[in-house]
């Protein structure tokens, strides 16, 4: 029997009069969202130096050089520090959303909720775009490692690993990839069999620890030609500044009759320590 069919009244006209309510589910599916890795792993420790002011001045340090002793004459003082780094804060943001007080009063999903959790999706997201931004800078060699639309493998991962060791850069280091990175990674035995492997997959984006660094996957990468621009990194190659954390705000703008959430927060992104990461080219976007 079709669904509509029956005695008069049918159920098709049961619903058209209202006799049988409309009923909207609670459940909400939310957009999908990606895996938001690169502010978290760059170091934050300036952020406590901003609480007055827009731009945070940092000194930095330079390698000087032994001279050999010679009895009778005056020491020569080396200069210690070099040209300083900086962290300004240039990057404003906001998203809002509203409804009708009328809606709120009747709907059973709660949209505001939902849309306050989606807004600060999108701030946090952006956050992360403008510090992904930065890793085609980082170089310890010429440029970005590799050709674009290459596939990753246990060479191109090395050859990250030696560069940065020749730069004498701390073993506290991560690397952060796209969807075909972990495709390719998946291709190498020695990069998912568990005698090789520590960690497991995490829902924060984590894929593992590979050669004692932390693997990420995001989809959240600034796209060259063919793929997009990972990185291999100390935390210390960037820092990230958030001035103004995260908020959101209720309005109740009567006059208009809707209800708003506004969420902004203010950051800065800055390269520190350019040789202390480098870029690669991954084989798709």
């Amino acid at each position: 029997m079709a669904y509509n069919d029956g005695s008069d009244p049918t159920l098709a006209v049961l619903i058209s009069r209202y006799f049988v309510p409309s009923v909207y589910s609670k459940d909400v599916l939310m957009h999908t969202m990606s895996n938001l890795v690169c502010a978290s792993a760059f170091t934050h420790r300036y952020e406590n130096d901003l609480t007055i002011g827009s731009t945070c001045y940092i000194p930095v340090m330079t390698e000087g050089t032994a001279t050999e002793v010679t009895p009778g004459t005056e020491a020569v003082s080396q200069d210690a520090s070099t040209t300083g780094a900086s962290i300004t804060i240039d990057q404003w943001y906001y998203h809002a959303a509203e409804i009708s007080p009328l809606a709120k009063i009747e709907e059973k999903a709660d949209y505001m909720a939902n849309a306050a959790k989606s807004s600060a999706y999108v701030i946090l997201k952006k956050i992360d775009t403008t510090v992904g931004a930065l890793f085609s800078s980082l170089t310890t060699a010429s440029g970005a490692y590799g050709s674009d639309g290459q596939t990753f493998t246990d060479e191109i991962f090395r050859g990250l690993v030696q560069n940065l060791d020749e730069a004498d850069v701390p073993d506290e280091r991560f690397l952060i990839g796209d969807p075909s990175t972990k495709y390719d990674m998946l291709g190498i035995d020695k990069f998912v069999r568990g005698d090789y492997i520590n960690g497991t997959p995490t829902s924060n984006g984590k894929f593992g620890v590979l050669y004692n660094a932390n693997v990420f996957i995001t989809n959240n990468l600034t796209a060259t030609t063919t793929g997009n621009y990972g990185v291999y990194s100390h935390p210390d190659a960037i820092a990230v500044a958030i001035q103004k954390n995260m908020s959101a705000k209720y309005h109740d703008l009567g006059w208009k009759f809707i209800h708003k959430v506004i969420t902004d927060a203010a950051w800065g992104v800055s390269e520190i320590r350019d040789t202390f990461g480098q870029a690669f080219y991954t084989r798709a976007k």
